[in-house]
């Protein structure tokens, strides 16, 4: 709950000084030039701390195109447990197709997450049947997509501030295999609102709310 406070109150403030900013700094007036994005909200994520950067190149002042990756220490075996979660190793990419006004932007999203770790002390539901476990192998992919409205400015003469929302929808499959069934199958779940996008196998679809904002670096002069 605290990190999702201090998200929202992140994003406000930001945007409140995006919208300080006098009309001369309306346009990015970019043109075939290259920005270096990079994501710091992904390091408070609550399962790992995720580095993501990537670029957007201007074909025009109004088209570009935006790719980033993202990826965890355990994609280097850097050990990155927290919570029931073991060895966990993620990477993810998103490629955007962004469409600017004069004052805003609209943008096309797809993105892709992998996720493999060990997951410890919980169950796998079969049937209406639980199976509790010491430990299971989790392989756990995510693709979706969205549309996203968003205010990219100068904050400085080469610095920008991109804040944006967006909606859509994500389709998830994971595969569980347990590891170590518990000897103790008479276990209470000990989170009645957890989440249990963990605790079965095959496919799911949900709704794809985004809510965030980028730095960039201008590669050039303006």
């Amino acid at each position: 709950m605290q990190k999702a406070v201090l998200f929202i109150v992140l994003f406000v403030s930001v945007f409140g000084i995006i919208h300080s900013k006098s009309i001369a700094q309306q346009s990015l007036g970019l043109d075939h030039q290259l920005v270096f994005k990079t994501s710091p909200l992904a390091l408070f994520e609550p399962e790992t701390i995720v580095i993501q950067g990537g670029i957007e190149y201007f074909f025009s002042p109004k088209f570009s195109i935006q790719s980033e990756i993202g990826v965890n220490g355990g994609i280097f075996g850097i050990n990155s447990d927290r919570g029931k979660n073991e060895d966990f190793s993620l990477w993810r990419s998103k490629n955007e197709l962004k469409f600017y006004s004069k004052k805003y932007y609209w943008g096309l999203e797809l993105f892709f997450v992998n996720k493999d770790f060990i997951r410890t002390d919980d169950y796998l539901s079969t049937s209406n049947n639980k199976i509790w476990y010491n430990n299971a192998h989790v392989d756990f992919q995510v693709l979706g997509t969205g549309l996203k409205f968003g205010k990219q400015k100068y904050v400085s003469q080469n610095l920008l501030i991109d804040s944006y929302l967006g909606i859509g929808i994500r389709s998830r499959y994971r595969e569980i295999t347990i590891l170590e069934i518990s000897p103790n199958q008479d276990k209470e779940d000990e989170y009645f609102l957890a989440n249990s996008r963990y605790r079965f196998n095959g496919w799911d679809y949900i709704p794809q709310f985004t809510l965030g904002l980028k730095v960039g670096i201008l590669s050039g002069n303006r």
